[in-house]
């Protein structure tokens, strides 16, 4: 469950950071945006994420999820699952010399099941989930 104090700090915070890897273990990381809770145990947001976070999570849906502080010092590291990847807008297509080859042309929505909670800090922590 994820505790109202938590809940009402990531809502405020509205951006989040999502690490995924691959079947390899080789790791990527990317940035969400509108970032809420839903239920008990879910997290979702919305990214124009770029095609390697959409791979990975497709064979290795295991991600560790970050929202912290403006300056980065303090906030809380969600690891978990994602459940579902819907498409949440979509250009009409790609403008040569505007844009540059490759761009996401699909914003995703992630639907994060959320296993564990630990406080992310940049000072000394123990990373015992909450």
């Amino acid at each position: 469950m994820i505790p109202e104090t938590v809940q009402k700090f990531v809502e405020e915070r509205g951006i989040a950071f999502i690490a995924s890897a691959t079947l390899q273990g080789v790791p990527h990381l990317a940035a969400g945006e509108n970032i809420k809770v839903e239920g008990a145990d879910r997290i979702v947001f919305e990214s124009w994420c770029c095609p390697e976070t959409l791979r990975n999570v497709k064979g290795n849906p295991k991600v560790s999820v970050s929202v912290t502080t403006p300056d980065g010092r303090n906030g809380y590291q969600f690891l978990g699952v994602v459940e579902k990847v819907t498409d949440a807008a979509i250009l009409d297509g790609f403008v040569p010399g505007l844009e540059e080859p490759g761009m996401p042309q699909v914003a995703s929505r992630l639907e994060v099941r959320v296993g564990a909670i630990l406080k992310f800090s940049v000072g000394v922590h123990t990373d015992k989930p909450m």
